[in-house]
């Protein structure tokens, strides 16, 4: 019967292993050689380390991403419904409203979703800028009309 020397079997495996690593780092270093086989295997390993990170990771930024939308919208439907409630507006809270729907409206383009209620709030709040743009009557505040500063 053949009597196997796990001993010198241990050492001729890990000679053969320092010799692949070896020769992994060589060729991962050399310039010219487009393989990159350390690389590789470590970030193969970093995967399968960190897949249920990532997975939650993944959740976390697609929960971001809906509350991101919600607050859009809201925000939107807020500044339309105190416009219709006659609550006037200085000209940079427009502005910004009309930013925050741009980002929004991308948003929706890209992500192919319907946003029925904010076009209609969208539409009444361009139509009340263009005419406070007409009249000029955006809300001023002047620096002696804010309370508490001196």
């Amino acid at each position: 019967m053949l009597q196997i020397d796990w001993n010198a079997l241990w050492e001729w495996g890990k000679n053969l292993l320092g010799l692949l690593a070896a020769a992994g780092i060589v060729i991962d270093l050399t310039p010219h050689i487009k393989i990159q086989p350390v690389r590789a295997l470590i970030g193969w390993l970093g995967k399968q380390l960190n897949r249920d990170m990532q997975e939650k990771l993944d959740k976390l930024a697609k929960d971001f991403e809906s509350h991101k939308v919600d607050s859009w919208r809201s925000e939107i439907l807020e500044f339309a419904n105190s416009c219709m409630n006659r609550r006037k507006h200085t000209k940079e809270e427009f502005d910004h409203i009309i930013s925050v729907h741009d980002d929004y409206a991308e948003y929706v383009k890209t992500n192919k979703i319907e946003n029925g209620q904010v076009d209609l709030a969208y539409e009444y709040i361009e139509k009340l800028y263009q005419r406070c743009l007409e009249k000029n009557s955006f809300l001023v505040v002047r620096p002696d009309d804010e309370d508490g500063e001196e």
